[in-house]
């Protein structure tokens, strides 16, 4: 799993719940890094999910919505928004057909 992976958990609780990106807060915990295993089947830990944070975090993708020095409570920016779903659109996108 990568940050843009992380970025993916915060928009797809959004499109399930039906809320904006500034509505919807997740915090990076043993229930997430749970949730990721049984449901997706991505193997990972709690301080890797941190690290990736701490990298959404950099990059102004994802928030700290209160003063809580752990992971609790993050939200997806606008700029992570517009990140994601610029990758979700590459990686969907239809290659162009080759003339023979």
């Amino acid at each position: 799993m990568n940050e843009i992976g992380l970025l993916a958990v915060f928009y797809n609780e959004m499109r399930a719940r039906g809320l904006s990106n500034d509505a919807v807060f997740l915090s990076v915990d043993v229930d997430m890094v749970n949730q990721l295993k049984y449901l997706y089947k991505i193997d990972t830990n709690l301080a890797e999910l941190e690290r990736l944070a701490d990298i959404c975090i950099a990059n102004k993708w994802m928030q700290r919505t209160t003063a809580d020095p752990d992971y609790n409570y993050l939200s997806l920016t606008d700029e992570g928004l517009k990140t994601i779903i610029q990758f979700e659109e590459q990686v969907n996108a239809i290659p162009p057909s080759n003339p023979s």
